[in-house]
This record gives C-alpha cells, structure tokens and sequence, in this order.
C-alpha cells in the first residue's frame, strides 16, 4: 500500500487518489517550471478506418497493438483497400515521425519511424502522429515519451473507461519536458541511432535465415494468397464444412509438404501446457504472467501492460508451467501459431494458458521455431483453428503439424542466424533501456534540482 499527504491547496479537478501517487507527484515538482511538449511539437491523429474492409485489400494499417518501442510489427498487419486508404483523405508518418497509442493499461506505447517501409502505411484514429520541430530531436522526444520522465505524467492525466486508460493529444502535449543542452540531445540521438543500428541488422539476420529456409523448402515463389473465390470437389471434403478450411492455398502447402522430409510434431517436441491462474492473481509488480500478445516471434515484452504474479505463486507454479532457456513458446489460443525459443536471460516468468512450452527433441530449437512461424506452417495452424469466435488449437491439432526437417547443417547454419538476430536484438533494447536511465537520472539529479 502506498500513501501519499497533500495539502488541501494542492488538490486540482482531480479528487482520485491514484492522481496523487508520490512518484506522479514527485515528477510534477521537479518539471513544474519546464515547458510544455506542445511547445515542441505537431500532433495529429490517424483515421477512423472501418474494421469490416480489413483483410480486402494489401494496404497496411497501424494500430496500438502494432507498434511497440521497438518499432512496427510488419508481421500481422491488417490491411485495407489502397483506394479506400488513399480516398479516406488519411495522413501518412513521415521519418522522424513518432507514434504514440493512445490507449494503454499502465503504458502509452511510442515508437520513432526509421525507415522508408514506416512511412507506407496508414495509421488507425487511436494512434497520434507526433512531428517534432526543430528545438527537441525526435529521438530525444522518443525517449522521453518512453521513460518515467513521460510515462508517470501520461498515467496521471488519462481518464479510465473500465480497465483501459485513454489519452487525448492535450494530454500529450500539456506533459512537462526538461530542456537539455545539446550536447546531452545529441548523446542521446546518438545512443538511439546506435539502437537503431542493430535492430536493423537482427532484422537482417532474421530475413537471411528466413531466405535458407523458404530456398530449401522451394517457397519463394509460393502463392499463398487468400482466394476470393475458389472450388472445391465434394470428394475432397473432410469433417469441416466451413469455406475458409478449402483456400486453395492450404492444397498448395499439403502438396510442398509431401515433396519434403517432414515428421509430425508431437514426434519432435515434448508438449506441456500453461495455465490461467485468473484477475484476481495479478498484481502490479512480482514475475511476469506472459500471454499470447505480450511476445512475438523476435522477442518478449515485459511491460506496463504485462499481467504480474506475486512470488509466492510463482514458487508454487514454476515446476511446471515455467518454460526453460532453449525450449519453445508457442500460441495455441487468439493469433495461433507463434513461436519464440525462450532465452537464458529472460525465463523467470509463468506462461497463460494460451501457450505451450515446446522441448524440442533432436531438431535445432531456432531452427524449429523459425518453421512454426514460416508461412507454410503458421498456416497449417490457421486452417485448423479458423471456424471458432476466437482462434483455438488443441494439443492434439498442434501435434499432427506437420514439420520439414532439413539436414542438420542447414538447421545450424539458419539457427546461427536467428542466435545473432536475437544477441543484436538484445543488445539495441540495453541501449534503450540506457538512454531512458540517462534521461530520468537528469530529472531525478540532486531531487529537485535539474543540471546539465
């Protein structure tokens, strides 16, 4: 339990008791004087797309759960029309650009756009496009947004509809920011660019392996577009009556498969599953309780929206339902399909009951969870969890997957590739974390006292 006196003089419209938490206050002292970001910035929102053309077109859109502080998640896009996104009237990020969600739990995600490839895609109305002038750089603003500095003064001004916290742009542009010297911006921007660096060479690596293996299995001119319309012969249907389960694309798979080396699944893995220990379990601080969109295929994400555990339960559950280094996330509930070899520096964590842990048994661990996330076998999972509100996989239906095996020095030539995509990737969030603790410790400097 935290506590927090005030004096009556200083209560504001706000009569909440979480508005007054120390840290919220002790940043507000210290930043009391600073300008505001408005001061600094331009801010406009992206555009309310209708869900119901998603999937009807190749035009990426960007929502909150697309982005993180790493940059956009290109991989599971929703996509729109072209003429519907350019006739919206929409406006497009432009580099240096950053996006900020709008909605969060106990974070407001933000991300700098880098790259050309950033630019190319329309940003959805609960994200805000933030345009830097010239007086702060973006990378400066970026990292502000993203440390306690910007973070603490966010979560005190949204206002909550059931679980999730909403911010609008006055809030983003009312937050107090420190005016550094040049010097210290420009070793900041130097230390993000540095992040940048070699987050897109683990970019890099991951592509080239992702290369070996669509050549070796012959994918690389492989449709496996979704159909508008399609036939299917009355002999060729199985117990499933659902169109979506005859795609043409799932015959071309089964025949690339037959041409392959292939074993089953639940032949090469040991499988155990996670567990729901329910809302009333979590807390805000303790072990990490990881559930499907809280990972990707490059990474874990532990943070403000992160569901914790206390330890207590932690020691209780850990024998069973705590994946080691080396062994295999994967997602068998919501976005099935999606696999990560858990590292040796991230594993005290409690996995939902949405994933399994995989132990791989005389394959490659990378290597494997690269093929669970190749298109040819996150598909294969697609078709068999499609039908329900909400996808679903058995343990059943994820041990008939069928599975390529290639020869043994191509599986370690590919995980050699994935092991420094993940060491690069590793190392560019360290110099995230770095810039962050740099730029609260000059907040935080002397308490009250600010000095560049």
């Amino acid at each position: 339990m935290q506590t927090s006196i005030i004096k009556f003089s200083q209560i504001e419209d706000r009569i909440d008791a979480e508005y007054y938490k120390p840290e919220y206050l002790g940043i507000t002292k210290v930043l009391k004087n600073r300008p505001s970001l408005g001061e600094f910035i331009k801010i406009k929102n992206g555009y309310p797309f209708d869900s119901t053309l998603f999937g009807l077109g190749n035009f990426p859109v960007v929502r909150i759960r697309d982005f993180a502080e790493d940059g956009i998640h290109f991989d599971e896009l929703e996509t729109l029309p072209s003429y519907y996104v350019k006739e919206s009237g929409c406006v497009f990020p432009k580099l240096g650009d950053i996006l900020i969600g709008m909605d969060g739990l106990n974070e407001f995600r933000a991300t700098i756009i880098t790259s050309k490839k950033d630019t190319e895609v329309a940003i959805n109305q609960r994200v805000a496009i933030i345009t830097p002038f010239d007086k702060l750089s973006s990378e400066f603003i970026y990292i502000v947004l993203n440390s306690k500095v910007g973070q603490s003064q966010l979560l005190r001004e949204m206002t909550t509809a059931g679980t999730v916290g909403h911010i609008s742009n006055e809030v983003i542009k009312s937050i107090k920011v420190p005016i550094p010297s040049q010097s210290f911006q420009q070793k900041i921007e130097k230390i993000v660019k540095e992040a940048q660096r070699k987050r897109k060479l683990a970019d890099e690596k991951y592509k080239e392996a992702e290369e070996i293996l669509n050549k070796e299995l012959g994918l690389e001119n492989l449709d496996l577009s979704t159909q508008k319309t399609f036939e299917a012969k009355f002999s060729e249907t199985e117990d499933r009556l659902d169109p979506e389960y005859y795609q043409p694309k799932y015959k071309k798979i089964i025949s690339k498969l037959k041409s392959q080396k292939s074993k089953l699944l639940g032949e090469i893995v040991k499988i155990r599953k996670g567990i729901e220990v329910g809302h009333g379990a979590y807390t805000n601080e303790g072990k990490p309780f990881i559930r499907v969109q809280d990972y990707n295929e490059k990474g874990i994400s532990v943070s403000g929206n992160t569901n914790f555990i206390r330890d207590y339960l932690y020691e209780e559950l850990k024998e069973n339902y705590r994946p080691l280094p080396g062994e295999i996330i994967y997602s068998k509930d919501g976005t099935v399909g999606r696999a990560f070899v858990v590292p040796s520096n991230i594993y005290e964590f409690i996995v939902s009951g949405g994933i399994l842990i995989l132990t791989p048994k005389d394959i490659d661990n990378y290597y494997l969870a690269l093929v669970l996330n190749s298109p040819i076998i996150r598909l294969q999972a697609i078709r068999e969890s499609i039908g329900a509100i909400i996808q679903h996989l058995s343990v059943d239906e994820v041990k008939k997957i069928k599975i390529p095996i290639l020869p043994k020095t191509t599986q370690q030539k590919i995980s050699s590739l994935i092991q420094e995509s993940m060491k690069l990737r590793r190392e560019a969030k360290e110099l995230i974390d770095r810039a962050k603790r740099e730029v609260e410790a000059m907040v935080e400097e002397k308490q009250n006292r600010i000095t560049f």
